[in-house]
């Protein structure tokens, strides 16, 4: 038998590639077999040990260059009897025809064919791996949807109280840092937070909060540990502690107040109680630079008029700085006990409960999801002069000023007056968002 190959036209082209066949009989036995190359073509008689065992055999191309080694499919040969002159034996069983036929037809396959259609069915069954995990995912999403619909259709037949802000039924508290260390620690209630550099194991009623690259960032983490947000590369919670069962936390940058104690902007946090009227002590404490104002309850939120300066001629109506009324992501269905869904509000209604002197004031509200770009949503509304008595209550209608899920509200005040140390109290009340205006 006589086989012709002739190399792929990239071959003939390199003067010191080489090819040779590899011969793999029935029996097993694999070797170099001898081969001629001319006239760009390879030419293999089979001699005598080639074709010494009958069955199927396989024979492989190679064309070698340097340390490039390639290969062809691999060719399948059979070696049948010989029949032997004068000597009378039984003839073969069906069986063997039928073999026969089998190893011809095998010999005419086409292996790279075959493979092909392995890899199709391969990646179809993988297609369909992925649109079940998608049609997953949906369902997920749906349940999802359903249940934030059906809770905001709730609460906006009966708003919930954590939509006024400030209210004395639930305290809060407040902690800015100026700097944390590797082994700082902050403790709320039983849960120790410890600010490490890699993370491990904790222990029950303990976590640990990844120092980030910023102390912003840091503190934001450890919001999102308090709130028991998942978040394995950055927070590890140990048994009982996601999230905190006493209160809720969220980062701010903005000075706020707590009654008539300001907090100075910063990185902060804010802290709300979770349960109402409860009056049993919350132990707040930090082992990291930082100034803490303890758990209690206010009923306004304290805006001091330091934009505030001498002189005439409208050059007393200064704005101050932003103030934190209600943080990102502060708003949520169900109140701050349940399951933490942020959702979209509109303030409807500003109370001035009391202020320092009979200074006009005007009011600018603005809402921000990230505390770096801030977008007015109210300006200018009147807050009044007329009396500076304790029992004051001015109810200041608005024009369904929305803050979006998400974000955050904030106030900014100016005044006629010339006192930097002149102040309003305010409350501020706001209402879900009607269902049609979700999508």
């Amino acid at each position: 038998m006589v086989l012709e190959y002739q190399k792929h036209n990239l071959v003939r082209q390199i003067s010191s590639a080489s090819l040779n066949a590899i011969y793999k009989r029935p029996d097993g036995v694999a070797y170099p077999v001898v081969t001629n190359y001319a006239d760009v073509v390879l030419t293999w008689q089979p001699n005598a040990t080639d074709t010494s065992f009958v069955g199927v055999g396989r024979l492989e191309i190679r064309v070698t260059f340097g340390d490039v080694v390639g290969k062809s499919t691999r060719i399948l040969t059979i070696v049948e009897d010989a029949l032997v002159d004068g000597i009378v034996e039984p003839p073969e069983p069906p069986a063997q025809e039928w073999l026969n036929k089998v190893l011809a037809a095998l010999a005419e396959l086409d292996i790279d064919e075959i493979n092909n259609l392995l890899n199709l069915t391969y990646n179809l069954l993988n297609n369909n791996y992925d649109l079940l995990n998608t049609t997953h995912n949906l369902v997920e999403d749906t349940r999802e949807n359903l249940y934030r619909r059906t809770g905001i259709l709730l609460n906006h037949l009966h708003p919930i109280e954590t939509a006024s802000a400030p209210d004395m039924i639930s305290r809060r508290a407040a902690i800015t840092f100026n700097n944390i260390a590797n082994g700082n620690n902050v403790v709320i209630g039983m849960i120790t937070y410890t600010f490490v550099t890699a993370l491990g194991s904790p222990a029950a009623n303990n976590v640990q909060v990844l120092i980030q690259d910023t102390l912003r960032n840091t503190v934001k983490t450890l919001a999102r540990a308090i709130r028991g947000i998942d978040d394995e590369m950055n927070i590890a919670y140990g048994t009982g502690t996601d999230p905190n069962p006493i209160c809720t936390a969220y980062w701010t940058s903005q000075r706020f107040s707590i009654g008539s104690t300001t907090v100075k902007a910063g990185e902060s946090l804010f802290l709300l109680e979770r349960a109402e009227n409860v009056t049993s002590a919350i132990p707040l404490s930090s082992t990291a630079t930082a100034i803490i104002s303890d758990f209690t309850r206010s009923a306004y939120s304290r805006y001091i008029l330091s934009g505030n300066v001498s002189g005439s001629g409208g050059a007393n109506s200064v704005r101050g700085p932003l103030h934190t009324i209600l943080p990102i992501n502060s708003v949520v269905i169900g109140g701050q006990g349940g399951e933490l869904y942020t959702t979209a509000y509109d303030c409807h209604l500003i109370t001035l409960c009391r202020q320092s002197d009979t200074s006009e004031k005007e009011l600018d509200l603005y809402i921000s999801n990230d505390e770096e770009t801030f977008t007015r949503i109210q300006r200018s509304t009147p807050v009044g002069s007329n009396t500076s008595a304790e029992s004051l209550h001015i109810h200041i209608q608005m024009r369904q000023a929305r803050v979006p899920a998400g974000y955050g509200l904030y106030i900014c005040m100016g005044s006629d007056g010339t006192s930097s140390n002149a102040y309003c109290d305010l409350k501020v009340f706001l209402s879900p968002v009607p269902c049609p205006s979700y999508t």
